[in-house]
């Protein structure tokens, strides 16, 4: 079966964050893995708590009825409704359940934003260095990628970002603590974005 340039390209592209991975496992049998901090796939260090297996368990020896059909495509309503309250209290911001959908973590989430944003040939401006797959998602929903490039100490340019806005950019992506470089943003900096 043939596979489309888009996709050959893609892969060739994205292969790069796997043979990351595959030499941080490499480096940790030479050296140990006390001795390498491998930061390529940002998989957690440590396990869940004791808490979360007992609820596994728990649900998988007394299942509730109805647990294995399917729900809504935003999510079970009243997990969108605990959510939307915890984020009420937590911002000031009024949210209801209608606000909220629940996704497989971040790439899940990048990606029903943008294409709820997104006509071909839309813009995101994305700041770098970035995660790579940020162009991926743009990509997947006919997007074009701006990358504006960070000032000192990886700190947006707000000048820059200005520059970049036209007529057809649609978002922005803002990644704070930064992948990859793990800078936090200030408040400052991100009422500036903002504005």
């Amino acid at each position: 079966m043939s596979v489309a340039n888009r996709i050959k390209t893609g892969m060739a592209e994205g292969s790069w964050i796997r043979r990351m991975f595959e030499e941080g496992n490499a480096l940790k049998q030479k050296y140990g893995a006390a001795n390498v901090f491998d930061l390529s796939l940002g998989n957690p260090v440590v396990e869940p708590p004791p808490e979360f297996n007992r609820e596994l368990k728990r649900l998988a020896e007394n299942p509730p009825p109805g647990i294995h059909r399917y729900m809504e495509n935003a999510g079970y309503a009243e997990t969108r409704t605990d959510v939307a309250r915890h984020l009420t209290t937590e911002t000031g911001l009024k949210f209801t359940g209608n606000d909220i959908v629940m996704t497989s973590g971040a790439a899940g989430a990048l990606n029903v934003a943008l294409k709820t944003v997104l006509n071909p040939q839309d813009e995101v401006i994305v700041l770098s260095p970035y995660f790579v797959e940020y162009l991926n998602y743009i990509d997947n929903h006919g997007g074009i990628s701006k990358i504006v490039p960070t000032g000192k100490d990886f700190v947006p340019d707000i000048n820059k970002i200005a520059a970049t806005i036209n007529n057809r950019t649609r978002a922005i992506i803002i990644n704070s603590p930064n992948n990859p470089t793990g800078v936090v943003y200030t408040g400052e900096i991100l009422h500036a974005m903002g504005e």
